[in-house]
């Protein structure tokens, strides 16, 4: 029996791993954690078929906390569903909600989730049609004439629901919601904006269409969690790989790595 991961972090990105292999890791005396993130692209941080800037931070975490991170690519919903069920031990690139902490661990400081533990920070944008104002953003009101399409299961619904639009969340593509977009069903679409941004720069239907409305909605720290059976457990050994992570991020190795990256 094998499952879908990240096996040697080879270039490809995506291997199979025998259960023998991860028997072998776990008699050897190295611990092992099965982490999951969600299995489309979001750019520069995770691919389909290739590596991003994530999986290389977790390669360089994995090495410096000698924990064998097992990492497995599912659908959104899924992944949090069985971190839930504490089927899996935890979730990568994931931002702080409030809800998300009855069934998830994150590095805290105080009542606050700890930002210097991050994977990483993003921001949300809102992208209308060019020269269109069915949609504005000033930082501080958002008005729609329409609804604003999301990323199901993602927690900008949520930001979006408490600034009074009407939420369209019924597809998780970043590139389905923007041709929703182009074809007029949506006033507007609120993505990562790193995601939103390549989306709309490799797509011929979208480039020169299709426009970021500044500011940004919103920025924010994302995280790896750990599911609560496993924290409850592991803490040690979470809060190794969350010092790795900070250690990695700051590296001059990494930093370079993300400026060169394309």
């Amino acid at each position: 029996m094998t499952m879908k991961t990240y096996s040697g972090w080879l270039l490809a990105g995506v291997a199979s791993v025998a259960l023998a292999g991860v028997s072998s890791a776990q008699a050897s005396g190295v611990p092992v954690v099965k982490l999951c993130h969600e299995n489309e692209d979001s750019y520069p941080w995770l691919f389909k078929d290739r590596v991003g800037l994530t999986t290389s931070l977790l390669k360089m975490a994995e090495k410096s906390s000698g924990v064998k991170l097992e990492i497995q690519p599912l659908p959104w919903k899924r992944c949090l569903e069985e971190a839930k069920a504490g089927t899996i031990d935890g979730v990568i690139k994931i931002s702080f909600a409030a809800d998300r902490t009855d069934f998830l661990a994150y590095p805290m400081a105080a009542d606050k989730p700890d930002a210097s533990k991050r994977l990483l920070s993003d921001s949300y944008s809102l992208y209308r049609m060019k020269g269109s104002n069915a949609a504005t953003w000033d930082g501080k009101v958002l008005k729609a004439e329409g609804s604003v399409g999301a990323q199901s299961g993602f927690s900008i619904v949520k930001t979006l629901t408490g600034l009074g639009a009407k939420v369209d969340d019924a597809v998780r593509s970043a590139d389905t919601n923007l041709l929703k977009l182009a074809n007029g069903r949506l006033a507007a679409v609120a993505l990562q904006t790193e995601e939103g941004d390549i989306s709309i720069a490799t797509n011929p239907e979208l480039s020169g269409k299709v426009e970021k409305v500044s500011p940004v909605l919103v920025e924010k720290p994302y995280f790896v969690t750990f599911s609560k059976p496993f924290y409850a457990r592991e803490a040690a050994t979470a809060k190794k790989i969350w010092d790795a992570i900070e250690a990695a991020r700051e590296s001059a190795e990494y930093q370079d790595l993300a400026k060169k990256f394309k």
